[in-house]
């Protein structure tokens, strides 16, 4: 019966996280004035639980229920850190008029320091959890600590580049922000 609650628990976080990434990506479309690039921001949305449950699932094995919830517990965590680079990205194209690359350099100048400080507090938080002796929330503070980091990395390794291939630049991205 218990497995029954569990998969049954797991099938309804799914369903509730994938309705729940539908309506954030049409508000950010509406919020960012972007098809494009409102469509760009699920892909650093997605990546960080991607990667964690991969690596949870390589080094552990098992999703228990507990697990199930931390998808929806950091994807407002995560669509956060998107937003900010996406809303500096896009006020220095707009408001800046500058090309591309400087914007992205605008984003990193202006809210990059706060994503570091913001990822590194809830991180530090939530490994605290995962030192309980309780498994159910030692497993759900690692894992939503390593969902949080990822999602740092996402927004800072992997959206600068689709920003660039979205907007057509023939530059090859070097990560040279200065």
């Amino acid at each position: 019966m218990f497995s029954n609650i569990g998969q049954r628990n797991n099938r309804s976080m799914l369903l509730g996280t994938s309705l729940a990434l539908a309506a954030i990506s049409i508000i950010l479309i509406i919020a960012l004035r972007s098809f494009k690039i409102g469509l760009v921001s699920i892909i650093p949305t997605l990546i960080p639980a991607a990667v964690g449950f991969g690596l949870w699932g390589i080094f552990v094995g098992e999703v228990g229920m507990t697990l199930s919830l931390v998808t929806g517990m950091s994807f407002g965590i995560v669509v956060d850190n998107t937003v900010h680079f996406l809303s500096k990205y896009l006020r220095a194209k707009r408001e800046k008029q500058l090309n591309p690359e400087d914007a992205v350099r605008y984003a990193f100048r202006t809210v990059g320091n706060a994503l570091i400080i913001t990822t590194s507090t809830l991180v530090i938080g939530f490994l605290a959890l995962a030192t309980s002796s309780f498994s159910l929330n030692a497993d759900m503070g690692l894992l939503t600590a390593g969902v949080i980091a990822i999602a740092l990395a996402a927004v800072f390794l992997l959206l600068p580049p689709l920003l660039f291939k979205i907007e057509g630049t023939d530059k090859e991205f070097r990560g040279q922000f200065t």
